[in-house]
């Protein structure tokens, strides 16, 4: 019996140490249930104040090289994933059928050449002629001139001629004229008429080379537009010889199309033909993708929009490159969607019915331009990427703490305004590789 106080103490302790851990407990849990519901909060509040997105990917221009002209392939220096630079040498066709369309087009020409010059002497032989002819129509007309004066003078003499002869026969019968008197008369009475005659003949000869002369005029000029029409001058343009000169200038040019050469720098990629092979114009043998130019094509929420400038500097994280931050800069936001619902049909909206319970909000493409790449960290283009938009030109205050580590864990990280190029993603990351000071372009 005097050991039960000791016991009854000894219980009265175990009892109060397990309330004072019990309380200890709760307030540990407690402490755990407001930090983690702070640390949310914080970070549901950076989410919110930082625009992120994950469905983005980089892109570049392309250039999808195909030939201009069919033949075969004779040479291809590149093989694929190589770079390139402006001018060098991508393939090469075998220039021998357009060589040979070339000499005829040339010869062609020549031939088109000698047939004008021969024309334009032809339209001045006709001109010549021309002028010729026009001479001999004046001197038909002053012929026949003369010639009906002529006329009128020997039908002058001829009446008088007449008019005296009637007048001395009378004389005869009186014996006043001897009968040689009379005979004269009659003779130039004759005479004169005969002369008559000879003028109406000349006047008739006269009109007939004046008709001659006009037929001759008409033929020569008929001949001269024949002439003009077979040389096709236009002014100071002949027109066989200009369609005679682009044939030649077009086989030049397909001559030239044989071979191509890279006219931006960036890397061959999708190289699927080869040496030997026959290609169709128009035919996709690969492609050049543009390695100066590079953007990130981000879909954000509608509702992140309203947050987001042109001008913003933005976190862009590439998945090939864990921990890796590089810069961007948001270039432009899209203005619109192509949306099947409410579609436009004979000017009038047709909008479908629908049961939606929860609408889901749009994603609008923002366009974010890339700074320059360090060689170590190639673009690519494709490449999935998480872009997250430094909206108050700050880091966020979880970054400030160093609290995120991996792009991949970090909902809201970004990177100082005063940033120059990329750096890591976190300075407590001891395997993410430091950026260089200054980005270098891929040459």
């Amino acid at each position: 019996m005097a050991e039960t106080p000791t016991t009854t103490s000894t219980v009265n302790a175990q009892g109060a140490q397990d309330v004072r851990r019990q309380k200890i407990a709760r307030v540990f849990s407690f402490a755990a249930i407001g930090v983690c519901v702070l640390s949310l909060g914080i970070l549901w509040n950076q989410l919110q104040r930082y625009p992120r997105t994950d469905d983005a990917y980089v892109r570049a221009n392309t250039i999808g090289m195909a030939p201009r002209v069919f033949g075969q392939i004779v040479a291809l220096p590149i093989k694929d994933n190589q770079i390139v630079q402006v001018g060098d040498l991508l393939y090469r066709m075998d220039p021998r059928p357009y060589e040979i369309a070339l000499a005829r087009a040339q010869a062609q020409l020549a031939v088109v050449e000698f047939d004008v010059k021969a024309l334009a002497d032809s339209v001045q032989v006709a001109q010549a002629k021309i002028e010729t002819s026009n001479a001999e129509v004046r001197r038909a007309d002053a012929e026949i001139l003369r010639r009906k004066a002529d006329v009128v003078a020997t039908q002058a003499r001829a009446e008088y001629a007449a008019d005296y002869l009637s007048r001395v026969k009378p004389l005869l019968e009186q014996e006043f004229i001897t009968a040689d008197r009379v005979a004269l008369a009659q003779s130039d009475m004759e005479a004169a008429k005969a002369a008559v005659a000879a003028a109406n003949a000349g006047v008739a000869g006269a009109e007939a080379s004046l008709v001659a002369a006009k037929t001759s005029v008409t033929s020569t000029k008929s001949e001269e537009n024949k002439a003009r029409n077979a040389l096709a001058q236009v002014g100071d343009v002949n027109v066989r010889v200009a369609a005679a000169r682009v044939e030649v200038d077009d086989a030049k040019l397909n001559l030239q199309y044989c071979e191509v050469r890279a006219s931006v720098d960036g890397w061959v990629t999708n190289l699927n033909t080869n040496v030997g092979a026959f290609v169709k114009v128009g035919d996709t043998l690969f492609s050049i993708v543009q390695n100066t130019e590079w953007w990130v094509m981000a879909n954000f929420l509608e509702t992140e929009i309203e947050q987001i400038r042109v001008g913003q500097e933005v976190a862009v994280y590439i998945y090939a490159y864990p921990g890796h931050r590089f810069r961007g800069t948001v270039q432009g936001i899209g203005w619109a969607l192509y949306q099947a619902n409410g579609a436009t049909q004979q000017s009038l909206p047709d909008v479908k019915p629908t049961l939606n319970w929860v609408r889901l909000a749009q994603r609008f493409p923002v366009r974010i331009t890339l700074a320059p790449f360090d060689e170590k960290y190639p673009y690519r283009m494709g490449a999935t990427v998480t872009a997250i938009v430094q909206t108050e030109g700050r880091d966020p205050i979880l970054q400030q703490f160093g609290l995120l580590s991996s792009p991949f864990k970090a909902a809201a990280e970004t990177f100082p305004a005063s940033s120059s190029g990329p750096t890591d993603a976190s300075p407590t990351a001891p395997d993410s590789p430091k950026a260089t000071a200054a980005p270098k372009s891929q040459p």
